[in-house]
């Protein structure tokens, strides 16, 4: 009985914001003198948690499915988002609630499922992760990414007339689908695309500098003077490609930076 009131007071952070307890503490002391602000109870039956302003309900069997994956770490991110703290728990046991609370970390801080259980292990929690519930997880990641790769094909315009896309996407076909004129290449070296007006080649290592912001800022108003549509992709990442486009607002647009960003 003391072992199980001692067990009770226990409340371990194992992500920022978000909290494990084992589901005997949770009881309303555990949760007002926490700051918690969001429970996520995985439990056959939903308790009454008066002090917390979001209770969130996991049935258990069917608390290790996609739909709830997203549920919990979307639950998650939007009380972090807010300022508040969020505290999981699970009736089966704490092993289980802990490798739910995975789905977060895979979704919103980009830490892979292997990566987050060896932190969670690092962290001698003394709960024991649910190996199946691993394995739904990991196969839920691998979807993850691979709707990301089918994002990449899309064209995002960051200005009237300028447009942003991954540098995987490069093609001739792409460009001339997408009614592309000018292309502004960040790589190493340069691609040959037949489908483009104008192709436009800046090193990586030298982008960042006044004279391309000017040449890029140029060949953007050139290309939209002319009626015409420009790509800006980068090798390294998507974020150059778009942080270089933004001295064409700065140039032709009037935005600051600040604005622009």
């Amino acid at each position: 009985e003391e072992e199980r009131i001692a067990n009770e007071k226990e409340v371990t952070e194992i992500f920022a914001g978000l909290h494990l307890t084992s589901f005997v503490s949770l009881y309303e002391d555990c949760v007002s003198k926490n700051g918690i602000d969001t429970v996520i109870e995985v439990s056959h039956e939903l308790h009454e948690l008066p002090a917390a302003n979001t209770v969130m309900h996991i049935k258990l069997e069917e608390e290790a499915t996609e739909d709830t994956f997203n549920k919990i770490a979307d639950q998650i991110e939007n009380t972090k988002k807010a300022g508040g703290k969020t505290l999981i728990c699970c009736e089966k046991s704490t092993g289980l609630a802990v490798t739910l609370a995975i789905a977060y970390a895979v979704k919103y801080e980009g830490i892979s499922v292997n990566d987050a259980a060896k932190s969670i292990y690092q962290q001698k929690t003394q709960a024991e992760l649910d190996h199946e519930t691993l394995i739904k997880l990991s196969a839920w990641e691998i979807q993850m990414e691979e709707e990301g790769i089918a994002k990449e094909d899309e064209v995002t315009e960051l200005f009237p007339g300028l447009h942003l896309s991954s540098f995987v996407t490069l093609s001739d076909n792409f460009i001339s689908n997408n009614g592309i004129d000018t292309v502004i290449e960040v790589s190493s070296e340069l691609q040959e695309l037949l489908a483009a007006d104008t192709v436009m080649h800046i090193k990586p290592d030298e982008a960042n500098t006044e004279d391309n912001f000017n040449k890029i800022a140029d060949k953007v108003a050139n290309t939209k003077k002319d009626g015409g549509q420009t790509l800006i992709s980068s090798e390294g990442s998507n974020g150059l490609a778009a942080t270089l486009a933004i001295a064409y607002a700065i140039k032709y647009e009037g935005i600051s930076v600040n604005d622009a960003a």
